[in-house]
C-alpha cells in the first residue's frame, strides 16, 4: 500500500507509554537461529486459527444511498486441529441472518466484532467442509459509498473497498488476517450503467433484465483476504498488453481521455522490467488499475487490481508537478511482494512495503540515471535518521513506523546490493520468491535464502539493520602520516552514536577515496566495525591531497560528521565524480557566510555545469540568501530553467522579489506547470500589488490540478472584497469536489477568516468524512474559525438544524463550547 508521502496502507504508527517502557527496559526475547537477538514485541506473532481457509465466495448487492450491504459468503475450509468445536470469524457489527455448516443450520453467536460458529459434532483435522453466512451490514470502514448522498448530484457515485490492514471484516464475515491465503470469488449485482472490477479473471457478466447486471470474478491462485477488492463506478477502460501477453486494463473517467497517457505512462513497460529484474514472471493472469474518489490512502495493491486515489489522475501539465509513476511502480511491485508472497504478521510488513519502495527507486535509476539513484538513497537515509530522533525501534517490529517499513527498509535492500553484490542479491531474491510462491513469509525466510543461494550467513547484517534499531553516526577525520617508511593518508573513523542492547556498533565495508591535486586518486574498501577504526591509504609519491571522500555515492545509511576546509569543499564540488558528493560539498559551502562574493562565483559555475535539477535549485536557493547583483543574475537564469523545481526555486529565492526580476517572474504566469503558475500568481500579487489585476486577467481561465490556481485566484479576489469569489470558495469546500480541492478551499477560507453558512455546512460535512486527511483538515479549519464568536454562532445555528448521529455531535461539541 502506498501512503501519502510514502507512501497504503496499514500505517504502522505507535509510540505510547508501553513502547517507552519497552525501550527503557530494553527487553529481548530468546535467541533466534537467524539473528543474535531481537526486540521483544508481545502479542505480535501470527494469529492462531483452527481451520485453513481454502476458498471464499462473496455474493453481494448494495443499497448505496443507505450504505447497506446485503451479502452471502461461503467459506470452504480444512480443519487443522484434532478437534474443532468452535470457529471465530471476524465480523464488525454485521447482522448475521443465517449460518449453515455443510448446508445445514448451525449454532452460532455474535459479538460486536465477531461471529462464532459451533460445529456439532466437532470437526476433526483434515476434515473439509463449508460455512455459509447470509448477512447485512452498514459499515463505516472497509467499503465506502461515495457521492450517493450528494444532493447536487455533481459528485461521482462510486463504491470501493479498502481491506488493509483488517477492514474487510466490516463488510464480510471472514477470517481477516494476513497469515492465511485462499482462493476468492466475488459475485456482484448492481446497476447495469456502471462498471464493476474485482480480483482475478472475469468469468461472466449477466444481464438480469431489471436494469442490473451481475459480475462474476474468480481468483485462480490463493491470496490473503485483506487483498479482496471491489471497485464500482462509471469508467472508460483502456486495454494494453505486456510483452508476455498479460492483459492490462487501465480505468479512467470517460470525460477526461487526455488523462490516460500522462497518468498511466510506462504502465506495461514497468511490468516487463519487473519480470526481468526479479526473474519471476508476473504471477497472475491480468492486471487492472482503477482510480476512486476520496480514497483513504494513496493507493492499494489488491491482487490483480490496484485501487488508487483519483487525485493522481493528471494531464500533460499536471504530470510535471505530481506524477503517478512512482506509486504505479510501488503498487505493481506488490503483485510480487505482498500478494504473491505475503508477510505472516505485522512484523513482516517490511517484506512488502520496503521492497515496494525499493523497486520504484531502482526503476527510476534505469530510466533517468545514477544521479536519481543517489538522490533516492539520500531520501531513504534522511527518513530513517529522522525516525530515530523519536525512537530507536528496529524494522522487524509491528510498531516500527512508516519511515522504517517504507524508506529505511528500501535503503537496507539497497545496502544488501552494495554489500553482497547486485547480481548476488538478485539471485537471493529470485530464490526467495520461487520457494515461497503464493505463501506466507517472515524475515527468516529471506535470511535462509542467502544461505541457500550464496552459502552466506549474513547474521551480522540482519542483526544490525533489521532486528536492532538505529543507524551509525560516523565521525571522520584525515591527516597526512607515515606508516613504516611510507607516506599515507590516515583516515580515522569513530562511531559516535549511543550504543546499548538496542543499538550496537555497526560493521560495514566502506569505500574511502583520496583525490590529489594532480587529478589522480586512490581508493580502498575497508571494514569499519569498531568504536574507532584507522585506515591508511598509501601515498608513496607524497602527492598533495585535494579532498577525501568517505562512502562516495552515500551507499551506507548513516549520520556523518566530516569537517572540511573551504579549499576541500571547493575542490569536491568541482571534481567529485558522483552528484551526491558534489551536493554535500555545495551544502557545506553554504554554511560559510563569510565568503559571499566567492560563493556566488562558485554557484554560477556549478549551476552552469550541473545537469541534475536539485543541484541547480540549491544554487538558486543559496544565491537568494547571499543577494546582490550577481545573485539576481543567477536567479534570472533559474526562472527560465527547463526544470520545474529550479523555476520554482527562483520564485522563492528572495523573500521579496527584486523589481529587476519582476518581468522575468511574470513569464511564469504562463508556465507549463500548474504549481508554478499558482506560486507565481501568489508571489507576484503579494510583491507587486499595483499589477495584481493584470495578473488576475492573465490567469482568469486557469484552474490547475485540484483547482489550485483557481483557489489562489479566488483568495486574491476575496481579499480585495469580492463576494462572488467567496461564494465560489464556499462551493469548492463542498462534497461535489474531490477532497484535495476541498482541502485547498477550506484552507483559503481559514486564511481569509471567512465562514458563511454554506461554507460551514460543507466543512462540517468534510469533518465527518471517512477520509482521514479530509476530516483532519476540516476539523483544523473549524477549530481555527470557531475562535471567532460570530463563526461559532454560525456553527451552532447549523447544528441546531441538523439531525446528527451521536458520534458527529461528540466531534462537534468541543468546538462549540
Amino acid at each position: 500500500m502506498h501512503t501519502i508521502g510514502f507512501g497504503k496502507r496499514m500505517l504502522i504508527v505507535l509510540y505510547g507509554t508501553f513502547l517507552m517502557a519497552l525501550l527503557a527496559v530494553q527487553a529481548f526475547a530468546q535467541p533466534f537461529v537467524h539473528t543474535s537477538r531481537h526486540v521483544d514485541a508481545p502479542g505480535s506473532e501470527p494469529r492462531e486459527h483452527p481451520i485453513d481457509m481454502v476458498r471464499m465466495v462473496v455474493d453481494v448487492r448494495f443499497e448505496p444511498e443507505q450504505g447497506l450491504v446485503k451479502g452471502r459468503v461461503v467459506h470452504h475450509f480444512i480443519a487443522l486441529q484434532r478437534k474443532v468445536d468452535s470457529i471465530l470469524f471476524d465480523a464488525v457489527k454485521i447482522n448475521i441472518r443465517q449460518a449453515t455448516l455443510g448446508g445445514k443450520p448451525v449454532r452460532y453467536r455474535t459479538t460486536d466484532t465477531s461471529v462464532i460458529v459451533y460445529p456439532e459434532p466437532a470437526l476433526f483435522w483434515d476434515e473439509q467442509d463449508s460455512i455459509t453466512f447470509t448477512y447485512e451490514a452498514r459499515p463505516r470502514k472497509g467499503i465506502y459509498f461515495i457521492g450517493w448522498t450528494d444532493t447536487t448530484k455533481r459528485m461521482r457515485r462510486q463504491i470501493w473497498t479498502q481491506g488493509q490492514g483488517i477492514d474487510n471484516r466490516h463488510w464480510i464475515p471472514m477470517y481477516d488476517e494476513m497469515n492465511d491465503k485462499m482462493l476468492t470469488e466475488t459475485i456482484t449485482t448492481f446497476d447495469a450503467g456502471y462498471e464493476v472490477l474485482s480480483n482475478g479473471v472475469k468469468q461472466a457478466v449477466t444481464d438480469n433484465g431489471d436494469g442490473t447486471r451481475t459480475w462474476h470474478y474468480r481468483m485462480t491462485k490463493p491470496h490473503a483476504g485483506y487483498l479482496l477488492m471491489l471497485g464500482i463506478g462509471r469508467y472508460a477502460v483502456t486495454e494494453r498488453v505486456t510483452k508476455r501477453g498479460i492483459p492490462v486494463r487501465l480505468y479512467s473517467y470517460p470525460e477526461y481521455p487526455e488523462q490516460v497517457e500522462p497518468t498511466y505512462r510506462l504502465s506495461t513497460e514497468m511490468i516487463d522490467w519487473m519480470e526481468d529484474e526479479v526473474g519471476i514472471p508476473y504471477p497472475w493472469e491480468s492486471y487492472s488499475q482503477i482510480p476512486v474518489a476520496d480514497f483513504v490512502f494513496g493507493a492499494m495493491e489488491n491482487t490483480t487490481a490496484t485501487v488508487f486515489g483519483d487525485f493522481f489522475l493528471t494531464d500533460s501539465r499536471g504530470v510535471l508537478d505530481r506524477s503517478y509513476f512512482n506509486v504505479n511502480v510501488h503498487e505493481l511491485t506488490h503483485q510480487w511482494f505482498g500478494d504473491y508472497i505475503t508477510g505472516r504478521s505485522g512484523k513482516s510488513i517490511w517484506l512488502q512495503e520496503s521492497f515496494a519502495t525499493f523497486y520504484p527507486y531502482l526503476y527510476t535509476g534505469v530510466l533517468y540515471g545514477d544521479d536519481h539513484l543517489q538522490w533516492g538513497r539520500r531520501g531513504f537515509h534522511n527518513a530513517a535518521l529522522a525516525a530515530s530522533e523519536k525512537d530507536r525501534l528496529p524494522i522487524v517490529h509491528p510498531n516500527s513506523g512508516t519511515a522504517r517499513v517504507y524508506p529505511k527498509g528500501a535503503g537496507v535492500i539497497a545496502m544488501m546490493r552494495y554489500t553482497f553484490g547486485a547480481e548476488e542479491t538478485r539471485r537471493v531474491i529470485r530464490h526467495y520468491l520461487r520457494k515461497h510462491a503464493y505463501a506466507n513469509v517472515q524475515t527468516s525466510d529471506l535470511y535462509v535464502a542467502f544461505q541457500d543461494t550464496l552459502g552466506l550467513t549474513p547474521d551480522w547484517f540482519f542483526d544490525q539493520w533489521l532486528y536492532r534499531g538505529g543507524e551509525p553516526h560516523y565521525d571522520v577525520r584525515w591527516q597526512p602520516s607515515v606508516s613504516g617508511n611510507t607516506a599515507v593518508t590516515r583516515i580515522t573513523v569513530a562511531q559516535k552514536h549511543h550504543t546499548d542492547d538496542l543499538v550496537g556498533l555497526f560493521s560495514m565495508p566502506i569505500v574511502m577515496e583520496v583525490f590529489y591535486k594532480d587529478g589522480s586518486k586512490d581508493s580502498v574498501r575497508a571494514w569499519v566495525k569498531d568504536a574507532q577504526t584507522t585506515v591508511d591509504i598509501a601515498n608513496p609519491a607524497q602527492k598533495t591531497v585535494d579532498f577525501v571522500l568517505f562512502d562516495p555515492g552515500s551507499n551506507v545509511m548513516k549520520k556523518l560528521t566530516f569537517p572540511k576546509s573551504w579549499a576541500e569543499l571547493t575542490a569536491q564540488v568541482a571534481r567529485a565524480p558522483m552528484m551526491i558528493d558534489r551536493y554535500d560539498a555545495l551544502i557545506g559551502l553554504g554554511a560559510d557566510s563569510s565568503r559571499a562574493a566567492e560563493r556566488l562565483g562558485i554557484l554560477a559555475t556549478v549551476y552552469a555545469r550541473e545537469t541534475f535539477g536539485p543541484m541547480r535549485a540549491e544554487c538558486i536557493r543559496q544565491a537568494g540568501i547571499v543577494g546582490g547583483k550577481a545573485a539576481i543574475d543567477l536567479v534570472r537564469r533559474g526562472a527560465s530553467d527547463p526544470d520545474v523545481g529550479v523555476r520554482q526555486a527562483s520564485l522563492l529565492a528572495f523573500g521579496t522579489i527584486p523589481s529587476e526580476l519582476r518581468q522575468d517572474m511574470e513569464k511564469l504566469l504562463a508556465d507549463s506547470s500548474y504549481a508554478t503558475v499558482a506560486l507565481a500568481l501568489s508571489k507576484l500579487s503579494l510583491n507587486f500589488p499595483e499589477h495584481t489585476q493584470r495578473y488576475l486577467d492573465i490567469t482568469a481561465k486557469e484552474r490547475g490540478a485540484h483547482q489550485r490556481i483557481r483557489i489562489v485566484w479566488l483568495e486574491i479576489k476575496a481579499t480585495a472584497g469580492s463576494s462572488e469569489a467567496l461564494t465560489e470558495l464556499d462551493d469548492l469546500c463542498g462534497p461535489s469536489w474531490e477532497f484535495i480541492t476541498r482541502q485547498n478551499a477550506m484552507n483559503a477560507l481559514k486564511r481569509l477568516g471567512k465562514l458563511s453558512a454554506v461554507a460551514a455546512t460543507n466543512i462540517l460535512d468534510a469533518s465527518w468524512s471517512t477520509n482521514g486527511r479530509l476530516a483532519s483538515t476540516a476539523q483544523s479549519v473549524l477549530a481555527a474559525l470557531a475562535e471567532s464568536p460570530v463563526h461559532k454562532q454560525t456553527l451552532r445555528s447549523i447544528r441546531a438544524r441538523l439531525v446528527l448521529d451521536s458520534w458527529k455531535n461528540d466531534l462537534l461539541e468541543p468546538l462549540l463550547r
